[in-house]
C-alpha cells in the first residue's frame, strides 16, 4: 500500500475514536472530493486555532472572549451545570429546558488517558464558584458528568472538592441517563427527565 496513504491513516488515527479502518474510509472518501473542497477543508483545519476559541468563563466554543451563553444577561447566574465536553453542553442546550450557566471540564478523570484533576479545569471551576458566591448567597452546582466509570470518579471528586462550601447546593442529574451512555448521544426526552429529576 502507498506509504503516503499509510502515513495519513496514522495521522487520522490520532483523533479520538478513529481506528485504522475508519481512517482509511475517511481518506478514500476525501479522494472522491474535488480539489477545491479539499483545499477548503485543509484551510479550515489549518486555521482551527486562530478561528475558533474557548470562552474564558465556561470553556464553551466561542468566537469572542465570552460565548453567547455567558454573555446573556437572561441566564440564571445562580445555577452552574458542570459537563465533561462541549458536545455535552450542546446536547443539554438543545432541550431548551436549562437556563443557567455551564462549566466545561475538558474531559473526565481517567489517569490511563492522562486526564487528572490537574489537567482538567477544576481550578477554573473553583475560581468561578468563588466569584459567583460573591454575587449570590445561594448557588446550585449541578454535576452532569457521564454515567461512566470516569464520569462517576469525576462526580465524586467534585462533590468532595466542594462538600464544605457554604452557600453551595450540589445536585446531580437524575437517572434518566443509562449507565455507560454519553450526554452527546442522549435524546431530548431522556435529558429532560435527567434535568427534571436531578438530586
Amino acid at each position: 500500500m502507498n506509504l503516503k496513504f499509510k502515513n495519513t491513516v496514522k495521522l487520522l488515527q490520532k483523533l479520538p475514536g478513529v481506528g485504522p479502518r475508519q481512517a482509511a474510509r475517511f481518506i478514500l472518501a476525501l479522494l472522491d472530493k474535488d480539489q477545491s473542497e479539499l483545499k477548503e477543508l485543509g484551510q479550515a483545519i489549518a486555521n482551527l486555532k486562530t478561528d475558533i476559541r474557548f470562552c474564558r468563563e465556561c470553556f464553551n466554543i466561542s468566537e469572542n472572549s465570552h460565548c453567547n451563553i455567558c454573555s446573556d444577561p437572561k441566564r440564571d447566574s445562580t445555577k452552574l451545570l458542570v459537563v465533561e465536553k462541549v458536545t455535552d453542553l450542546d446536547s443539554v442546550e438543545k432541550t431548551g429546558l436549562y437556563k443557567g450557566l455551564y462549566h466545561v471540564l475538558g474531559g473526565s478523570i481517567n489517569p490511563l488517558d492522562g486526564a487528572t484533576s490537574e489537567t482538567l479545569r477544576f481550578k477554573e471551576l473553583e475560581r468561578r464558584l468563588a466569584s459567583m458566591n460573591n454575587e449570590h448567597k445561594s448557588i446550585e452546582l449541578i454535576i452532569a458528568t457521564n454515567p461512566s466509570t470516569s464520569g462517576e470518579t469525576t462526580a465524586l471528586y467534585i462533590k468532595d472538592l466542594f462538600k464544605n462550601k457554604s452557600g453551595l447546593t450540589i445536585t446531580r442529574l437524575g437517572r434518566g441517563l443509562a449507565s455507560g451512555s454519553n450526554l452527546e448521544y442522549a435524546d431530548e426526552i431522556t435529558l429532560k427527565h435527567a434535568l427534571d429529576y436531578r438530586k
